[in-house]
């Protein structure tokens, strides 16, 4: 048990994989949208890139890092 005093150590959200994982989804994702935006397609259809993009990207990330 702990003394009054003391505080116990913050649990992390997430860990350092899981958030370097999100991340390059995220990155994938938003990289997707943007060039599919930028070829005159309309937003729906970027939206649905970068959807599959994120998807595809967390799934090579978590295959990769481990």
């Amino acid at each position: 048990m702990s003394s009054v005093g003391e505080r116990a150590e913050p649990e992390a959200l997430l860990s350092v994989r899981s958030a370097v994982v999100l991340v390059v989804g995220v990155l994938a994702g938003v990289g997707a949208a943007a060039l599919t935006v930028l070829s005159g397609s309309p937003w729906p259809t970027a939206v649905l890139a970068g959807g599959g993009a994120f998807a595809g990207g967390v799934l090579f990330a978590h295959s990769v890092i481990g």
